[in-house]
């Protein structure tokens, strides 16, 4: 439970850091192409949370109409659903999945934005909305990962595989609470490793 306060104080964190530059919107401004990703270190627990906009997780961000949308909506979640695809820790620390959760865009979300997003207050105050997105509609996706690792001392960063699998994802902004401090970066198809 302790990771889980970090996790949200990595979250708040994130969500400071870009309050002056982005201040209608936590998550930052919408970007197609860039990504988030925040992470605690905490004891002998990993936890990761990604966030990237759903035209880059999904290839579209409006509701799933086709049969062929709905498959490629399918296939984007089913890829969330399998993080040794798209991360990698040193196999010496002997981390693993203990807990995931999918923070998916709402396939039948599609209406106007000319109003406040209360939706279910008592559901938002349980988890964050699972449709993230701003004025102009645009869908955001993501999961959240929890490990637990065997050696956490050998747990010394992480390589980001997620780019092969997300090519028109180009770069993600890090945020991390670890037991050295804070950490912030970005990870590129071309620099996709992160050392602590």
């Amino acid at each position: 439970m302790k990771a889980v306060t970090l996790l949200l104080a990595a979250a708040a964190f994130g969500a400071h850091a870009n309050h002056d530059e982005h201040e209608s919107h936590s998550h930052g401004a919408h970007e197609h192409g860039h990504g988030h990703l925040n992470l605690v270190v905490d004891g002998n627990q990993l936890m990761i949370e990604l966030q990237a906009p759903a035209a880059d997780l999904v290839g579209f961000e409006h509701a799933a109409k086709s049969d062929e949308e709905k498959a490629q909506y399918a296939k984007a979640v089913a890829r969330l659903q399998q993080p040794d695809a798209l991360f990698r820790f040193d196999p010496a620390a002997g981390c693993k999945l203990t807990q995931q959760e999918l923070q998916a865009a709402k396939e039948d979300h599609d209406h106007d934005h000319d109003h406040d997003h209360d939706h279910d207050k008592a559901a938002s105050d349980k988890h964050e909305d699972h449709h993230d997105h701003d004025e102009a509609g645009h869908a955001d996706m993501g999961a959240m990962y929890t490990y637990t690792c065997a050696t956490p001392a050998k747990l010394t960063g992480l390589e980001a595989t997620l780019f092969s699998v997300y090519p028109s994802l180009e770069k993600l902004s890090v945020q991390g609470i670890l037991p050295t401090g804070q950490t912030a970066g970005e990870l590129t198809p071309s620099a996709n490793k992160l050392s602590w």
